[in-house]
């Protein structure tokens, strides 16, 4: 009898601390009951912030519930990230992030597990852009990639931090067009912008609207976006693609929740989300950036999502990529 109660108090004690670790059924199927909130690992006014509050304004809509934006930025995306990687798995905290999820891990040691964290859908995608100056030697994208393959490390890229997707975008041309670029790695993308603008640097990969306007005074020049395919936002610009076969190399905002959270509420979070993205103001300012909306469900998102895990993973190591 006694090692039957003790056994029973082991069972309470187990689905107590169960219960408390995880939302329960009925917990799942009310919600959301109260306060969504988004966490935007990045600085208030940049494309990824204004298009997660109009997503937050359609959601409050739609779901009858507040849905409020939290900007947590600092640390390559890892503080925001972090702080939703150990709130509830219940949808109450959920965070917008771009595609530096998948290499980060690689490059830092990371205080949660990106593997477990739950994809709830992915936004939207965008290749960079790769522009250069006008007193640049080349200004096209067949001149420039002969030229650095005849002059090694003669030809410079700035990125806007090592571990960056811009870093990676150099790394993974240079290796594709079997030239020596010198790479130089800034803290942020305004002294990249900078430098490239003053002649000392010679490319720089970076998002389309921070390079659009010099492009139109012509204080820039394109020469080609990072994707297999031509950007519909930029259709007369070449893609690396044509240049180089195989290459491929996009930027992309998703949706992620803590680990464990339930599926019901996770195919809750998605389905309001995909009705915000089919709205014109918010469809409308994601091409302004320059990126396509997709509305990916989760579970596609997830199998896309390891999977650019598993190549950064590969692709740094074989490439011995760090961060010093």
């Amino acid at each position: 009898m006694k090692t039957l109660l003790t056994l029973l108090s082991i069972l309470l004690v187990t689905l107590g601390t169960t219960s408390a670790q995880a939302p329960s059924a009925a917990g799942a199927s009310d919600f959301p009951s109260r306060t969504i909130k988004i966490i935007v690992p990045f600085s208030p006014g940049g494309g990824s912030d204004v298009v997660t509050r109009l997503i937050a304004e359609k959601m409050t809509t739609d779901l009858g519930v507040p849905v409020i934006v939290e900007n947590k930025a600092g640390a390559s995306s890892i503080i925001g990230t972090d702080a939703m990687a150990k709130a509830a798995p219940d949808g109450y905290t959920i965070l917008l992030t771009n595609s530096a999820i998948t290499s980060n891990p690689w490059f830092f040691k990371l205080p949660f597990d990106t593997q477990r964290l739950t994809p709830v859908t992915l936004i939207a995608t965008a290749p960079q852009l790769l522009v250069t100056h006008p007193l640049a030697p080349f200004k096209t994208l067949p001149e420039m990639l002969a030229y650095a393959k005849a002059n090694p490390e003669k030809v410079s890229i700035s990125t806007a931090g090592a571990g960056q997707l811009s870093h990676l975008a150099a790394e993974q041309m240079q290796k594709a067009s079997g030239s020596k670029l010198t790479i130089v790695h800034y803290k942020g993308s305004g002294g990249a912008l900078a430098d490239l603008m003053g002649g000392q640097i010679s490319l720089s990969f970076g998002t389309a609207p921070g390079y659009i306007p010099h492009i139109k005074t012509g204080k820039l020049i394109p020469l080609a976006v990072s994707s297999a395919q031509r950007s519909k936002a930029l259709p007369d610009v070449p893609s690396l693609g044509e240049a180089l076969p195989g290459f491929d190399l996009t930027n992309w905002f998703g949706i992620f929740a803590p680990p464990l959270t339930p599926k019901p509420v996770v195919d809750k979070l998605y389905q309001s989300i995909s009705r915000a993205l089919a709205h014109p103001a918010i469809s409308g300012r994601l091409s302004h950036e320059g990126f396509e909306s997709t509305g990916m469900p989760p579970e596609k998102f997830d199998k896309a999502f390891r999977d650019e895990m598993a190549y950064w993973q590969k692709f740094i190591k074989d490439n011995n990529l760090k961060i010093d």
